[in-house]
């Protein structure tokens, strides 16, 4: 297993498998907690195949994958410029907006070495503060994020579909 930065190059390659397992991730982590129409809207507005291609080719956004010698991806995750509703806005922080892993992949230490690598790559380009948006309840992930000095500053409603869930805003200051 290694962890490697996703090039524009990559796009024809990874862009449906990165669909593939950010709908699945998503929906098996989080799909018990919406109707079926709510769930479907956002796997196809927010995990779709186009969302990767676009994700892949902007030239502000970065993603990083886990990836196994034959080519299988376990997790990855995306940054991008901040778009979180931040109190007071934080217009120049960078987004850590996507951590996710397949099950089999999940309690090794590699969403700590995403967030290391996500750490590095902020302050080599002179980034001095990260935001990410975490589930209310996501337990587990606010303990890892807690672990590397995010902190709550805030609440809003993410949505999915029509449905509105309560999402913390976490911020660690490089």
């Amino acid at each position: 297993m290694k962890i490697r930065p996703v090039l524009s190059s990559d796009a024809d390659e990874l862009a449906a498998p990165l669909s593939e397992l950010g709908a699945a991730t998503f929906a098996g982590t989080f799909g018990h907690l919406y109707a079926p129409e709510d769930l479907a809207k956002f796997l196809k507005e927010r995990q779709s195949e186009g969302y990767y291609r676009t994700a892949i080719a902007a030239s502000d956004r970065h993603l990083w994958v886990l990836q196994t010698e034959t080519g299988k991806l376990g997790g990855y995750m995306e940054l991008r410029p901040n778009d979180l509703p931040c109190e007071p806005p934080r217009p120049d922080a960078l987004e850590f907006g996507r951590l996710y892993f397949l099950p089999e992949y999940q309690g090794q230490g590699w969403g700590g070495k995403f967030i290391e690598i996500a750490i590095e790559h902020a302050r080599n380009h002179g980034i001095t503060e990260m935001v990410l948006s975490v589930f209310s309840e996501n337990i587990p992930a606010q303990k890892l994020y807690g672990r590397y000095g995010f902190e709550k500053i805030s609440e809003y409603y993410f949505k999915v579909g029509d449905h509105l869930d309560e999402d913390w805003i976490l911020l660690k200051t490089l």
